[in-house]
């Protein structure tokens, strides 16, 4: 995605100056959209869905407004310009890391998300609310099981500044998630974790902090449903015997 004009920045330092004023203020524009999109959704509560007009309660299933406020702090805070997420549902998150995309001002940023659910589970609200924020050009959709679109990923070789995981909440699909996103995160780049007051979620923190050297960046709450923890992996990973094991 491009802010504007794909043409590289004009030659001449006036001209630079007038491109550079030009190109912030078509952010501030794109901002102030998704942010009235987050502030409709926050207040109303629910959505109707284009494709089949059923009504949606949007919480407590998506992410309230402190914990999006968390995340897009962390996004700004890591300068991300390529972020992923497990979980797209009704699209609250997606939105709030959008804005932090593009709060940071990389010209082609990028938000991968998966959800097999989206259609069947959703009525495809989580996409209709980014398309209605004017962010769909920055997102990118796989309705696939994360378990599934992951090692396809790290096998083609890509890499992501930060990670959500708001998915399947057993111990193996966070563990699984986690093992996946360790390694297609940049060296001590960081992953946001939703529902960190779950046993299976924290138990499978527990691993990656005891075993592989990751760290307890952040713990927050935004209520009893909703709590957050975020990880920051290694520069590199840690070097292991192969029969490494501390109990956790």
């Amino acid at each position: 995605m491009s802010y504007g004009s794909a043409e590289e920045p004009p030659p001449t330092v006036a001209a630079r100056r007038g491109w550079r004023l030009g190109q912030a203020n078509l952010v501030r524009i794109k901002r102030r959209q998704l942010q009235a999109v987050i502030s409709r959704l926050l207040e109303s509560r629910t959505v109707v869905a284009r494709r089949d007009g059923k009504l949606h309660e949007l919480f407590p299933i998506g992410i309230p407004s402190r914990e999006g406020e968390a995340l897009r702090a962390w996004v700004r805070r890591e300068a991300a310009a390529s972020t992923i997420e497990v979980g797209l549902g009704y699209g609250i998150s997606a939105l709030f890391i959008c804005d932090g995309l593009l709060a940071n001002r990389h010209r082609n940023a990028w938000h991968v998300a998966l959800d097999p659910n989206q259609s069947a589970g959703f009525s495809d609200v989580g996409l209709q609310v980014v398309d209605e924020a004017g962010a769909a050009g920055m997102l990118e959709f796989h309705s696939e099981r994360s378990e599934i679109a992951l090692p396809r990923f790290l096998s083609s070789g890509r890499s992501f500044d930060l990670a959500f995981i708001d998915g399947n909440h057993r111990f193996e699909g966070v563990f699984l998630d986690l093992m996946y996103l360790g390694r297609l995160v940049r060296g001590g780049g960081v992953i946001v974790l939703d529902d960190y007051q779950l046993p299976s979620v924290k138990t499978a923190v527990r691993f990656c902090l005891s075993n592989l050297g990751w760290g307890l960046e952040e713990e927050g709450a935004a209520d009893e449903l909703h709590h957050w923890a975020v990880l920051r992996t290694p520069d590199a990973p840690r070097e292991r015997n192969f029969d490494h094991f501390i109990d956790f």
